[in-house]
């Protein structure tokens, strides 16, 4: 069974409770609300993926980041994937920052 770590904030004080290892990595908008996805990766890397968000780009133009929480398995596309399925049934589109492909 998998197990989600808890949302943190995206600061680099926080990078090194983030492990070097595959799995799925979700971006939130409030550490506070679990219900603010913006955006699901699949992540070779989790630590590589926190160290990405660190730097905005232009996507984040519709809306920034401020937290992260993710969890840890070695299948990190599939189990994106179906994390991305999971989300458009509820929601009937994916998070803001996902791209609509």
């Amino acid at each position: 069974m998998r197990r989600w770590h808890k949302p943190i904030s995206l600061t680099k004080l926080n990078a090194s409770r983030v492990p070097d290892r595959p799995g799925v990595f979700v971006l939130l908008e409030s550490q506070d609300r679990l219900n603010s996805v913006l955006k699901i990766i699949p992540a070779r890397s989790l630590k590589r993926a926190f160290y990405d968000a660190l730097e905005p780009n232009e996507d984040y133009r519709q809306a920034m980041p401020r937290a992260a929480m993710f969890f840890e398995t070695f299948s990190d596309a599939p189990e994106a994937d179906r994390l991305l399925s999971e989300y458009r049934r509820r929601h009937g589109r994916n998070p803001v920052l996902n791209s609509p492909y």
